[in-house]
């Protein structure tokens, strides 16, 4: 996404989300932060919400189907529901957080 700053966004999330009670080792989190947006960004170019240049494209992004498609994407063929429920509870609090970074970097509305 042009304009989206992954060395600021990172610290930012991983604040948001500590402060949502996510515990985790900073490498940890930033790891998952970084992998976590490296799907969102392909869940918008693959519904044209972003274009592949990086620029707004046509396309709605919609919450729910985001998160179901992150969490395919960062579980991938993880059978273990304890790992999934943890993943899904880090993915909840970064979609919230990421939320605020790009309000508040002007990249959304």
């Amino acid at each position: 996404m042009q304009g989206y700053d992954l060395e600021a966004a990172v610290p930012y999330i991983a604040a948001k989300m500590r402060k949502e009670g996510i515990k985790a080792q900073a490498e940890e989190l930033n790891s998952f932060i970084r992998r976590a947006i490296l799907a969102d960004f392909a869940f918008m170019q693959e519904n044209e919400v972003l274009t592949e240049d990086g620029l707004m494209g046509v396309g709605e992004y919609d919450e729910d189907d985001a998160f179901e498609s992150i969490l395919d994407m960062l579980c991938g063929e993880e059978e273990d529901d304890a790992v999934i429920d943890r993943v899904a509870q880090w993915l909840d609090a970064y979609m919230t957080a990421q939320a605020a970074f790009m309000e508040e970097c002007g990249l959304v509305e």
